[in-house]
């Protein structure tokens, strides 16, 4: 069954044209989207989330349009970023309780389980600006499976990683791969190899547009 979609998707900065016409259909899985700096890997992930509105073209999340469908599309699908969008004030716990009430999402014992794999119990009081950045990411990645999403992706998800967490990510992905689509971008060819990814170069991808 495709849980993700694209048709014709397009996008562009300042008149130049980055891709159009890309199309992408993907069962449940794990996917590595790789390719050179520049080539898009990050817009794709955005236009796929609904972080930003392509040019042109269409994005479904387990069969729901993300555009005539917002509301049900993306309750199946979460979006982790680079970089950290949360507010410097916030700590890790009010992070984690706001997406679980944007999601909807009550107590989850896998939620828990990551916050304990990625050794974040003791940093959940403390404020965004005052944590690593490697803990600011491991936040954001057990914020990822808050509601069970279908379609996870993830820009860029080992980088700032220690071992332990890198371990617990690549185990976490594994496990779900079987019933969801984890698609990630990643410049990482070792993290790529050890999650097992069907790799998407984006620039084979954008020329068969």
């Amino acid at each position: 069954m495709t849980l993700l979609a694209a048709r014709t998707l397009a996008a562009a900065y300042d008149g130049r044209t980055i891709f159009a016409g890309l199309d992408l259909s993907l069962d449940a899985g794990t996917y590595a989207l790789t390719g050179r700096n520049g080539t898009g890997k990050s817009t794709l992930l955005r236009l796929l989330s609904g972080a930003q509105r392509p040019s042109a073209g269409r994005v479904s999340i387990d069969g729901h349009d993300l555009v005539r469908d917002p509301i049900a599309a993306r309750r199946r699908l979460s979006y982790v970023p680079d970089e950290s969008p949360a507010y410097p004030f916030m700590t890790g716990a009010e992070l984690l309780h706001l997406v679980s009430t944007a999601r909807r999402a009550g107590p989850d014992p896998l939620v828990d389980e990551l916050v304990t794999a990625f050794g974040l119990a003791a940093h959940l009081g403390a404020r965004f600006d005052a944590i690593s950045l490697g803990t600011q990411k491991k936040l954001l990645l057990a914020a990822g499976w808050i509601g069970r999403p279908r379609v996870i992706l993830l820009d860029e998800p080992s980088n700032a990683l220690d071992a332990a967490a890198r371990a617990a990510l690549i185990a976490r992905i594994g496990a779900d791969a079987a019933h969801d689509v984890i698609l990630f971008a990643s410049h990482d060819a070792e993290f790529v190899a050890e999650t097992g990814a069907t790799v998407i170069p984006l620039e084979t991808l954008a020329a068969a547009a």
